[in-house]
């Protein structure tokens, strides 16, 4: 995905480790994939992400990269990447751990996806890539926000709760496996909601260091 170059960078200056989220590019559509395998039952294939990364008007993707320098999760990371290789081609340079993706959908804003690789999960990673998804959203002029999550997903119900989301609906076997969705929803045009976001957005990142890059709209806002 191509966005603004001359959008600034935000950077949150806490104790390391620093994980980065910056916009999506195809070079790392091979790994968010192969992230996509581990965590659902009916993934998405490549080229949904590459079609997404195409609709630079109304598509929106970012991936979270570990940190440069971490040394205690260089094993791990290690011994998931050789798993990884048996899976599915896998740049040794790719640091992304997770991804979000949202698209704009008339008045409102739709979360298409977010995940975050397994052995990085615990970490509130996750409420990260929410965060800035959110934030994002805000940003685009949203007055609604809109998720499906699996009925059976009861640690993403409590995220999503966690960030004013409330229950709308089922979706009928919208999964392709069978499973039921529920629709979920925020309003997010009023003042209350914002300071609610930059609550949530204080106490995280008083436990996770990262910086975001690229992010922005035409300019208009910065993350």
């Amino acid at each position: 995905m191509t966005h603004p170059t001359t959008a600034k960078e935000s950077t949150v200056a806490w104790a390391s480790p620093l994980y980065v989220v910056r916009p999506m590019a195809p070079d790392d559509v091979p790994a968010v994939t192969a992230i996509e395998r581990l965590s659902f039952p009916t993934p998405w294939l490549a080229s949904s992400f590459l079609y997404e990364l195409g609709r630079t008007d109304r598509s929106f993707y970012y991936v979270l990269l570990r940190p440069a320098e971490d040394e205690e999760t260089v094993s791990s990371e290690r011994g998931w990447r050789h798993w990884l290789r048996g899976v599915i081609s896998l740049s040794e340079e790719s640091r992304v751990i997770g991804y979000v993706g949202l698209r704009i959908l008339r008045a409102e804003v739709h979360i298409s996806t977010i995940a975050v690789h397994p052995e990085w999960r615990g970490k509130r990673l996750g409420e990260l890539l929410l965060l800035t998804a959110m934030e994002q959203a805000l940003g685009l002029g949203a007055g609604l926000v809109t998720l499906e999550v699996r009925a059976s997903n009861d640690v993403a119900q409590h995220l999503y709760r966690k960030y004013g989301f409330r229950f709308k609906g089922v979706h009928r076997g919208y999964y392709r496996d069978g499973e039921d969705a529920w629709l979920m929803a925020v309003e997010v045009d009023g003042r209350a909601y914002r300071t609610r976001l930059a609550d949530l957005r204080q106490a995280l990142m008083g436990q996770v260091c990262c910086r975001r890059t690229g992010i922005g709209q035409k300019d208009r806002d910065t993350l």
